[in-house]
């Protein structure tokens, strides 16, 4: 019996077919959106959310289709296509934005459609990093009433949106490779959260009575009557012909702000 599960690194080739396919749909769309939220929204709080939900809008596509469809087990090119994603998605937002800050849609390249009009500019990145350049030495909006927003300032916040968008969608999907997936049958395990049980304090004896076939330790928990307090959740996931396997998650709970959060320990 294989006591820790690990991934067997291979994958399908049509999920390098579905990744293309959300190249030309999804990520477009995603940069689209997130360029005209950013562009009609003054408050730069709110657009930090639209940026995490940009971000995890990637990882879900990327998770569903490529991931989860394609039977990607190798973190590597899980982790490879989840950059990617993030970064074409920007990469759309920077064209859609650009036209919009400039309005050079109305006279850039040959397109009639004004609403097509960033296809020309995102298929040139000379010109697109050009502009952008531009833009960031006199910048576009200010703080409060003071002066414009450019130089190191505007691009160091540049750096954490794509930080945001990026990274979320990173985590988003590259982990979901990593999850158990039976070989014989060439599907995923089935995933079953169970009711939450103790926070177990003494992990690495828990691990090690596991490890040995004693089950005293899980006998000895108890199901927690709320979540509002540390407790345990454990994931099963089944397969009829491989073993099962059992990831446990530790949350500490703490509290921020008058906000109920949690730590997390797997």
């Amino acid at each position: 019996m294989q006591q820790f599960y690990e991934p067997s690194g291979k994958f399908s080739p049509i999920s390098l077919v579905f990744f293309l396919v959300l190249c030309v749909t999804a990520f477009p769309i995603l940069g689209l959106l997130y360029a005209y939220c950013i562009y009609n929204i003054p408050f730069i709080y709110i657009n930090a959310l639209v940026a995490a939900a940009t971000g995890f809008g990637v990882g879900y596509f990327v998770n569903k289709f490529v991931i989860r469809t394609g039977k990607v087990r190798n973190f590597g090119l899980a982790l490879i296509l989840s950059l990617l994603a993030g970064f074409i998605t920007l990469y759309f937002h920077w064209a859609i934005w650009v036209d919009l800050v400039t309005g050079i849609g109305a006279s850039y390249g040959t397109i009639t459609n004004p609403y097509l009009q960033f296809l020309n500019l995102a298929a040139d990145p000379v010109t697109l990093f050009g502009i952008t350049k531009e833009i960031n030495s006199v910048g576009t909006w200010g703080l409060s009433g003071n002066s414009t927003v450019n130089g190191m300032f505007l691009t160091a916040i540049w750096a954490i949106e794509t930080i945001i968008i990026v990274g979320i969608a990173t985590l988003t999907a590259s982990s979901e490779s990593k999850k158990p997936f039976c070989e014989k049958e060439n599907v995923w395990f089935a995933e079953e959260e169970l009711h939450p049980f103790d926070y177990i304090e003494d992990t690495g004896k828990f691990l090690i009575d596991l490890g040995n076939g004693n089950t005293q330790s899980v006998e000895n928990l108890s199901k927690v009557p709320t979540l509002e307090q540390d407790h345990s959740v454990f994931t099963l996931f089944t397969s009829d012909h491989e073993d099962s396997y059992l990831t446990i998650e530790n949350k500490r709970l703490k509290v921020n702000s008058d906000k109920l959060e949690f730590e997390d320990d797997e």
